[in-house]
Formats: structure tokens, sequence, C-alpha cells
């Protein structure tokens, strides 16, 4: 029963972050002027990358491919997203509890694997 849980998680925060990258792929005019810093002024690499990330991440939820690996970029674009939230505001960017509950998804994920139906073995 545990790994069918596993897998609901799995699905649920695959399509979760498939339609986020594609609401970003929809603004993502808005998002380059957003993500444009001084700092890092490559507004445009940034939000290809993002929305790259979040659609590969979904993808590969969803299918269970590398699903621990994935769960490592889930928790490295939560504390990311935590972080600089503040800076990021537009309507399309989730608040910063929703990365705080996607960054333990990923915990749960990296430490457990993918669960029923999966292509990948724990690592």
């Amino acid at each position: 029963m545990a790994l069918l849980a596993y897998l609901v998680l799995r699905v649920i925060t695959g399509l979760v972050f498939f339609i986020l990258g594609y609401r970003h792929f929809r603004a993502r005019k808005e998002l380059t002027q957003i993500l444009t810093l001084p700092l890092f002024p490559f507004g445009v690499i940034t939000t290809t990358v993002f929305i790259l990330t979040e659609l590969v991440v979904g993808t590969l939820f969803i299918l269970g491919l590398y699903t621990q690996i994935a769960a490592l970029l889930v928790i490295a674009m939560s504390l990311k997203m935590i972080v600089l939230r503040p800076i990021f505001s537009h309507v399309s960017i989730p608040s910063r509890l929703m990365y705080l509950l996607l960054f333990a998804i990923g915990c749960s994920l990296f430490i457990t694997g993918a669960g029923a139906f999966a292509f990948d073995l724990p690592i």
C-alpha cells in the first residue's frame, strides 16, 4: 500500500510541475523581465532553464524515470525559490508555502524512491 502512496505523490507532483512549466511558458515574456537581475542580466536564459527544468522534472516524475535525481532538482529549485520568491513577484510563480511543500515532497521522494509502477530503481 505504501508503494501506491508514493506513486500518487510522484504523479501528482509531476502534474503540478508540468502545469507550472506550461503556465510559465505562456507567461515567458513577463517572466523574462522579472528574472533579469542587475547581477545576472540573462533573463532569457534564466527563464528558459526555469521552464525546461519544470517540464523535465514533471515528465520524469510522471513516468517514474530517474525519480531521485528529479527529486534533487526539486529540492534545489524549491530552496532557491523560497529564498528568491520576494524578488520574483509574478502571478504565475507560486508562493513560498507551495515551494516549502514541494521541498518536503522532494525530500520524501529522494529518500523513499519512486514507488510502484516506476521505471527506475532506488539509488
